[in-house]
């Protein structure tokens, strides 16, 4: 199939990697213009297999457009692109446009959806290959794949179990799309979820939540990203103290907040639990 490609990042290389594999003809892959270098994976991706490479401002514009009509493609894919299609692009291609995006929907449409999941202490996410309409990932679904949290399991081991589902679910998306009997899934636009993108004040620890808040928080928001903060440290990783060990620790200290002791370590103390600091930083600020 003729597949106008959007993408950003190496997640998004490893789905343009796969469909070349498979025997898809990629016309020309699309990127965003960022001040940094997350699209080098990619751009490297599309030389050693001579796909045109373009970085743009804005997708739906009448250059951009101008482009993709002239490139004349079956199918427009897209995978880690955070600008939102409207109809003049939508409609360009004879079978459409579809999307990767890594949770189950309708749940935790919008950004950041890696993240999120583990925050909230949820059992499973996903990833969902779906239609494009005009909705920030509200299209029919085509094909989900379920993916366990487990509970000692941070962002990067989440990714790192999604990279391996995006090399191949893109391409079995396709197949399912082109079949004659195949039905798409729609999504109840009142069921599921909205997340914006993840930012700073999102990754503040709160002393007045549970222990295994701030747990899931530090798993859900460190390295590659932000990493979880509280006073002047960023937290990297953690681990709930054992019953015992918290006891001592909710004799010995009064109030909620993060220590530094002799005899425990590095720890944060709340109402229902401790939480034991393994790796930090000093905010030099």
């Amino acid at each position: 199939m003729k597949i106008v490609f959007l993408g950003e990042d190496s997640f998004s290389a490893t789905v343009v990697e796969s469909l070349v594999s498979d025997g898809h003809q990629i016309l020309a892959v699309f990127c965003p213009v960022y001040d940094n270098q997350i699209y080098a994976r990619l751009k490297r991706t599309c030389e050693n297999n001579n796909i045109p490479f373009h970085r743009i401002k804005e997708i739906n514009s009448s250059e951009v457009e101008s482009l993709i009509r002239k490139l004349n493609p079956e199918l427009i894919s897209v995978c880690h692109f955070q600008q939102v299609l409207k109809q003049n692009i939508i409609k360009i291609p004879s079978r459409g446009c579809i999307n990767l995006h890594p949770s189950l929907l309708p749940l935790y449409r919008g950004l950041s959806p890696q993240h999120w999941p583990i925050i909230n202490g949820d059992k499973e996410t996903g990833i969902t290959v779906h239609v494009i309409n005009e909705g920030i990932d509200s299209g029919d679904i085509i094909l989900q794949h379920k993916i366990p949290i487990e509970p000692d399991m941070y962002v990067a081991d989440l990714q790192l179990k999604m990279l391996r589902v995006y090399k191949y679910i893109v391409k079995d998306a396709i197949s399912l799309l082109i079949k004659k009997d195949f039905k798409l899934t729609p999504q109840d636009p009142q069921e599921g979820s909205y997340y914006g993108r993840l930012k700073e004040k999102h990754c503040l620890i709160d002393l007045n939540k549970r222990c295994i808040d701030a747990y899931n928080l530090v798993r859900g928001v460190s390295k590659p990203y932000m990493g979880a903060r509280i006073s002047d440290y960023r937290i990297w990783e953690a681990s709930i103290a054992s019953e015992e060990l918290n006891q001592r620790i909710q004799s010995d200290f009064k109030d909620n907040d993060i220590y530094f002791d002799s005899r425990y370590g590095a720890f944060i103390k709340f109402d229902d639990g401790t939480l034991l600091i393994n790796k930090y930083d000093k905010i030099n600020e």
